[in-house]
């Protein structure tokens, strides 16, 4: 049983929820506009290459892995008004995190699959200070949701309480071409807390 709270706007959670706080969603923009901006450089790469077809780029910074998979670069290339989605988990100290990269190579190996359904680009960035973060991006508005039916996405969702505390989705879109210079706008931030018997949920949308 969930207990759920909707439609924080400006206001603050109550009850001890600080990662669902503003401050602590403002945190992971700067991060998803680095990791956006990493992924148009390395496109842009890949277009000067004349590159086609999937492409991999698989790097560590810092000692923080950061993996690119994109199922068609030439979608990507050209893509327009993308719908984007960034994942943050604080991630539960003492915990053996390996089943999570296990189901992330079980959701690579169908990334094919999901291409026809709009799947653009995943992004996978190492923890840093117990976050680990990814960045999905979309050619449609409800990519989302039929990624939801992803075997492997599910299974990543149902161990997701035993290996985070906290979880912060954010929701939004990058208007005109994927390679221009339009920032990445977050529309919604979806919170969930895992540390309590009954899990907490919330919604902020922004103006």
């Amino acid at each position: 049983m969930h207990e759920t709270a909707r439609g924080l706007g400006p206001r603050e959670p109550r009850g001890g929820h600080e990662f669902a706080r503003l401050a602590a969603s403002r945190s992971d923009m700067p991060l998803m506009a680095d990791m956006l901006a990493r992924e148009r450089s390395v496109v842009r790469s890949w277009v000067v290459e004349n590159a086609t077809g999937p492409r991999v780029s698989e790097r560590a910074d810092d000692d923080r892995r950061q993996l690119l998979v994109v199922p068609d670069s030439v979608a990507l290339a050209g893509a327009r008004d993308v719908t984007a989605v960034g994942f943050f988990g604080q991630l539960r100290a003492g915990i053996d995190h390996t089943i999570l990269f296990d189901i992330e190579a079980r959701l690579a190996e169908t990334f094919a699959d999901y291409a026809a359904l709009g799947l653009l680009s995943y992004y996978d960035l190492g923890a840093e200070h117990g976050r680990f973060g990814n960045l999905v991006l979309f050619s449609r508005a409800d990519g989302p949701e039929l990624w939801h039916a992803n075997p492997a996405h599910r299974q990543a969702v149902a161990v997701a309480p035993l290996h985070y505390e906290s979880i912060r989705l954010h929701r939004g879109h990058i208007s005109g071409p994927f390679l221009g210079a339009e920032a990445l706008v977050v529309e919604r931030t979806s919170y969930l807390d895992f540390r309590d018997e009954r899990p907490w949920r919330a919604t902020r949308l922004y103006s």
